[in-house]
């Protein structure tokens, strides 16, 4: 009796633990609104070094608006060649 109870109580462990791995790794798949917002800012400065952080924001912002409306994925940060 004793054993059969320490068996369920080891499954239920299990399964518990699983499901919480489970759930970190879909999190991290897709990005946040915050992790976003820092890509888009991190490309517009590459893109313009003399744009002033508001516009950057407010650029940022409208691109990720128009993003959530349309439903398309964000676009992926650029890859730099590799130098020879």
């Amino acid at each position: 009796m004793n054993r059969s109870i320490s068996s369920v109580a080891a499954v239920t462990l299990a399964l518990c633990a699983a499901q919480a791995m489970a759930d970190d790794s879909v999190s991290r798949a897709t990005p946040t609104d915050h992790q976003m917002m820092k890509d888009c800012i991190e490309r517009q400065k590459t893109a313009d070094v003399t744009m002033s952080k508001a516009a950057m924001t407010r650029i940022c912002k409208d691109q990720l608006k128009q993003q959530k409306q349309t439903g398309t994925p964000p676009e992926p940060a650029p890859v730099d060649p590799p130098h020879n």
